[in-house]
């Protein structure tokens, strides 16, 4: 029988992080009490993960490749690995400090309509992750995706967003596939937020819950100018017309991003 929940990381150089990243997802899925596997891929980077795997006991398994596909590329080979209803793509670099995390995004999914979850993320002096979302409604939004940026806000109540962060990423694994899951030319950057809507465009809703949280170090694979001028050039290139794209980039560079 398939589990209800596979939980997918994708390790490239980030083995220092794993460790501390799997103890506490392990602790989660225990509190969320669901029927789950959890899938390690080795992406291409080198590390020696086996040693650190099988020390889970047989609850974690190890997949290797050689060639490193990306962030997307890497959970669609984990995906295609496995079968369940839910999806969770998790990062190395996070860390559940207590158990509730997973049962609380679950609970959304009693909605058949959800088709993505995610929780606040906070850094290391435990403030809210500029970023762990993307504001769907307002002005500001409106000219901030047709830049190619997202406008982020602080929330504490649960919201209807354009899209939630890919380091803690819940998602209905029929909408999922429906769509047909993540974009590989994003290598890194911006392809949750692709991945969102086309997810919302085909009538899914995406949820931000900031009742509950997770820790995200952050930028330990790569620094950010690495990668994300192309993804947002491809993004902008996938979802935004001309005229609307060159309008919004002015009022997000001159306007929106002062207020």
């Amino acid at each position: 029988m398939d589990p209800e929940l596979v939980v997918q990381i994708v390790n490239y150089r980030t083995r220092d992080h794993l460790g501390p990243c799997l103890d506490g997802v392990l602790a989660d899925l225990d509190d969320a009490g669901v029927p789950h596997r959890v899938l390690v891929l080795e992406n291409g980077s080198g590390d020696d993960l086996r040693g650190l795997i099988a020390g889970y006991g047989g609850r974690v398994e190890l997949l290797e490749r050689d060639e490193n596909r990306g962030f997307g590329g890497g959970h669609d080979v984990l995906a295609a690995a496995a079968r369940s209803r839910w999806i969770c793509c998790v990062n190395p670099d996070v860390t559940v400090p207590r158990p509730g995390v997973l049962r609380g995004l679950l609970r959304h999914g009693e909605d058949p309509r959800v088709v993505a979850v995610g929780p606040l993320l906070r850094t290391a002096d435990g403030s809210p992750q500029r970023w762990d979302h993307g504001e769907l409604r307002g002005l500001r939004a409106w000219v901030a995706r047709g830049a190619g940026h997202a406008h982020w806000r602080p929330r504490r109540r649960p919201v209807r967003v354009a899209w939630v962060s890919g380091a803690f990423l819940l998602l209905r694994r029929s909408a999922f596939e429906a769509v047909g899951g993540f974009d590989e030319r994003f290598f890194l950057y911006k392809e949750e937020e692709d991945l969102c809507l086309r997810l919302r465009a085909a009538g899914g809703r995406v949820i931000y819950d900031p009742t509950v949280a997770a820790d995200h170090v952050g930028g330990v694979v790569a620094r950010r100018h690495e990668h994300l001028e192309a993804s947002i050039a491809l993004y902008r290139q996938k979802h935004v017309p001309p005229r609307r794209g060159a309008a919004c980039d002015w009022l997000y560079r001159h306007v929106t991003r002062r207020l």
